[in-house]
């Protein structure tokens, strides 16, 4: 898996530039790249929990998937943030209405792939009551799927709407209503639900949506001048490695996954991506996320994963990205069918 990782990280350098005050460092095109890079680490973390025993030269991929740990899905949550954020400055309450449609669209695509999960299960003889199966349409249960941060994007949307709505969208209240609500959340979330995971990267949403209200002081600090956005991922960097080490608490987790993702930001102020591979991966984040654990469900009921675990690797990655391409094309005619 090591092997895997450094090709992974060698392709993903083909396709970037070293480009000093990049204009263009929060673009879509960006961004979803970005997301590309981690959505394959998240493919390749629950690859590895899968196998009962190691995959073959994947010692020093195991102590970085250890230092990854939830970090892997903080750019999600901070880029969703910021991208509401901007639509909310640029077309207000037009967008704002918009949101409780995009939270169906979102079951709607959820519940197609929780289909496929239930049929999965029952050839498998597995026993998934009725109510479990609806309740993980949302994210709030699981029948092998991911769930968690589907639950989590569809409660910050949520939160995010009626924000706007009781602050009449007066950007600094809407700031501190999210901010009360996520916490409440993150309370919620801690006392309902078994996992840390739950709620410890929770807040990198609402700092996206900070980011977002104030990017252009942001830039004014970091990005007109070559050696301001290095200086800034250096304080980053600095504050990252401090809360790290004291990651055990979970503030100090919250902080550090805060650090981590406003690294990542800064960095793409002086590096330009432009990674065809990286832009089909942050296209396809959120089908390749959701239906990776179904060919890792076939081959370990087969049982690739005990002898053949080359095999049951790239027999992975062939089969979820062949189903995510399919999947988001017909998904795409459903939901223009049953929502538009």
């Amino acid at each position: 898996m090591t092997i895997v990782l450094f090709a992974f990280f060698l392709l993903c350098l083909t396709g970037i530039r070293l480009r000093f005050c990049n204009e263009a460092y929060i673009s879509r095109d960006t961004t979803i790249q970005i997301n590309g890079i981690f959505v394959f680490l998240v493919l390749l973390s629950h690859f590895i929990s899968t196998l009962n025993s190691s995959f073959p030269y994947s010692d020093f991929y195991m102590e970085f998937r250890e230092f990854m740990k939830q970090l892997v899905v903080t750019t999600f949550l901070f880029y969703s943030g910021y991208g509401v954020m901007i639509s909310i400055r640029k077309k207000g309450l037009n967008y704002v209405n918009k949101l409780p449609t995009k939270m169906i669209e979102l079951i709607i695509n959820f519940s197609v792939a929780i289909v496929l999960f239930a049929i999965l299960g029952w050839v498998l003889d597995k026993d998934y009551s009725f109510g479990r199966i609806i309740a993980s349409c949302i994210g709030w249960k699981s029948i092998g799927n991911s769930n968690w941060y589907l639950f989590d994007i569809l409660l910050l949307y949520g939160l995010s709407f009626v924000a706007y709505i009781v602050t009449k969208g007066k950007q600094r209240r809407f700031l501190g209503m999210m901010l009360g609500l996520s916490l409440m959340a993150m309370l919620f979330l801690a006392e309902y639900q078994n996992g840390t995971r739950w709620y410890n990267t929770f807040l990198c949403y609402w700092v996206g949506l900070t980011y977002g209200a104030y990017k252009e002081r942001f830039d004014q600090w970091l990005l007109h001048k070559p050696w301001q956005a290095p200086i800034g991922l250096l304080i980053f960097g600095m504050c990252f490695l401090i809360f790290h080490y004291f990651r055990g608490n979970i503030l100090f987790y919250i902080l550090h996954a805060i650090c981590f993702v406003l690294c990542v930001n800064v960095a793409s102020m002086f590096l330009h991506f432009h990674s065809p591979m990286l832009l089909w991966l942050g296209k396809h984040i959120f089908s390749i996320y959701i239906l990776q654990r179904i060919p890792m469900i076939v081959g370990k009921a087969i049982g690739l994963h005990e002898e053949y675990t080359i095999i049951y690797f790239f027999g992975t990655l062939v089969v979820c990205f062949l189903m995510a391409e399919v999947f988001d094309r017909c998904t795409k005619i459903i939901v223009k069918r049953l929502v538009y």
